[in-house]
């Protein structure tokens, strides 16, 4: 051996003592593992195969020392010295270098004898890293597989979601006949148990052609793997999973399978070995991981192209509300709508109707995000047409019930309205409200009257809509916004509450414009909330019209 004779050439150089090691087997003469010259290698070739070799060291003048190198026993012979310390770390050291030694040539015997598998592993992580799409090399890592481990026919099972079956996604051998979906119903198939088990199953002859006739019909072994990615505790969705500890120790989590690989007819009829098992499992491993990381990757592009919808129809929700200049120059108004989600329910409008009117209407549909947005969309639409169509707010408001009447019953949403009409040559604001708790007018003294509602909201009632009648005096302001403002919650989950927005409107006594109202409005409303997250979406419109005189 290299490594003993190496060794025992550094003993030599440190101590100037020659020293040589045989090897003895049972029947066999002693080999020579190691020596530091041939010289003294010939010179105790005796001594390892004597049957007393510490009496013939000592008639030599060596010293010898038994060492065991592994299965066997040698003698280690030395020049005599005075030096026993390094004489027994010498005896310590070689059967360490032999055990290394063998180790290593083992190693090396099974890479050899699993080149193919090796090469296989390879292969395929090369041809699933080129892909986001599995199903696109599926035929071609079926037949990789299938010749590596003998086999002429095979399937590539993935599971369906939505169906609970096992789908073919690629065949091998079975031009003949059309491989079927198989439930994970299917009691005794063995694709089935390979699937519930995360694991690999064999089976041969008889139990084969049972558990898959269309694979094992003819006979032979057949070889189930589950297709596996590792559980990492937290999925698509977000859902956590928590390994179990027992002890110190904490236990791996399940492997999660997203599919079967079930390959059988070898041509040599033998039953597939362990070493066939490890490699279809490494296999198993590979292809479930590449399945799990192009879901991923379809979910990051799904996500992405929903963002980019989520703005696009947040942008155009904004670009439906109408600009507060519309009711200028008689009368100056400001509104903000900030949904909870890319898009809401909430709405407003502004109407100038003539010289000495303006409308002014708001709306909240029921829940918040995309339905709520179409609703909304189709309120907003029907609302602009019957507000110009009659100046009465009941009879606009019951126009715009009608137009939603299918709508509403469909979905089995509602919508709180308040529609008011700001008359100054009459000096009173008409109002009709369907539902909607939060509209006043709030007084140049800082008085709050709340515009009450008449009926409860659209989509609840057909009761008729009827008209209320409010005085407008110089210095007024109509101030309406959504529950969302109310209902802001703070990090310990209070709510804002009315009386604190009332509470705020009553001290904007010195003419502030609806502008300077509405900042302070949703200051109140962001201090409140600091960073939590809005549950609800948040809308307010606020109006002055002073009064004109004619002639």
């Amino acid at each position: 051996m290299i490594e003993v004779a190496a060794l025992l050439a550094a003993f030599l150089e440190a101590t100037g003592r020659e020293a040589a090691i045989w090897e003895r087997r049972e029947g066999r003469s002693p080999v020579l593992l190691g020596t530091s010259s041939s010289v003294f290698a010939a010179r105790t070739e005796a001594g390892g195969g004597a049957s007393d070799a510490i009496a013939w060291s000592q008639s030599q003048g060596l010293h010898a020392q038994r060492v065991t190198t592994g299965e066997t026993v040698g003698w280690l012979f030395v020049e005599a010295g005075h030096s026993p310390d390094a004489d027994r770390l010498l005896a310590r050291l070689v059967p360490q270098v032999r055990r290394l030694s063998r180790e290593r040539d083992g190693a090396t015997g099974e890479l050899i004898e699993r080149y193919e598998e090796i090469s296989l592993l390879y292969a395929i992580g090369e041809l699933l890293g080129g892909t986001t799409s599995v199903e696109s090399v599926a035929d071609t890592l079926l037949r990789e597989l299938a010749v590596t481990v003998g086999a002429t026919r095979a399937v590539f099972l993935e599971i369906n979601g939505q169906t609970g079956m096992l789908a073919p996604i690629a065949t091998l051998g079975l031009d003949d006949v059309e491989y079927p979906t198989v439930s994970l119903d299917q009691v005794g198939h063995i694709a089935v148990d390979a699937y519930h088990s995360a694991g690999a199953i064999s089976e041969a002859d008889a139990t084969a052609r049972e558990s898959d006739p269309v694979l094992a019909g003819r006979g032979g072994a057949l070889l189930a793997v589950a297709i596996t990615r590792p559980s990492t505790g937290v999925g698509i969705t977000g859902t956590h999973q928590i390994p179990i500890r027992r002890g110190n120790v904490v236990e791996p989590r399940t492997p999660v399978p997203l599919g079967v690989l079930v390959l059988g007819g070898r041509v040599n009829g033998q039953p597939f070995s362990a070493g066939d098992r490890k490699l279809v499992v490494a296999v198993g491993t590979q292809v479930g991981t590449a399945l799990h990381n192009a879901s991923l990757v379809r979910a990051a592009v799904e996500r992405q192209q929903l963002v980019r919808e989520m703005r696009l129809a947040h942008d155009l929700q904004l670009k439906l509300l109408p600009k507060p200049a519309v009711v200028g120059p008689e009368a100056r108004a400001a509104a903000r709508l900030v949904p909870a989600e890319s898009v809401g329910g909430d709405f407003f409008l502004l109407a100038r109707l003539d010289r000495d009117r303006t409308g002014v209407l708001i709306g909240d549909v029921s829940g918040h995000g995309y339905q709520s947005a179409l609703v909304m969309a189709l309120a907003l639409s029907a609302a602009a047409i019957h507000v110009q169509a009659a100046f009465d707010p009941s009879i606009a408001l019951d126009a715009v019930r009608r137009s939603l009447d299918d709508e509403l019953s469909s979905t089995e949403m509602s919508i709180t309205i308040c529609y008011a009409v700001i008359d100054t040559r009459a000096g009173e604001v008409r109002f009709a409200n369907a539902g909607h708790p939060h509209a006043f007018r709030v007084g140049a003294d800082g008085q709050c009257a709340r515009l009450a509602a008449v009926v409860p909201p659209i989509g609840f009632s057909d009761a008729p809509i009827e008209e209320c009648v409010m005085s407008w005096r110089r210095g007024d302001r109509l101030v309406l916004f959504t529950d969302g403002i109310t209902d802001a919650r703070d990090a310990r989950d209070q709510r804002l509450g009315e009386r604190a927005v009332l509470d705020m409107l009553a001290t904007m006594t010195h003419g502030e414009s609806p502008d300077a109202m509405l900042d302070a409005l949703f200051e109140q409303v962001e201090s409140h909330i600091g960073r939590t997250a809005l549950r609800d979406d948040l809308a307010a419109v606020i109006v002055d019209r002073p009064f004109e005189e004619h002639s």
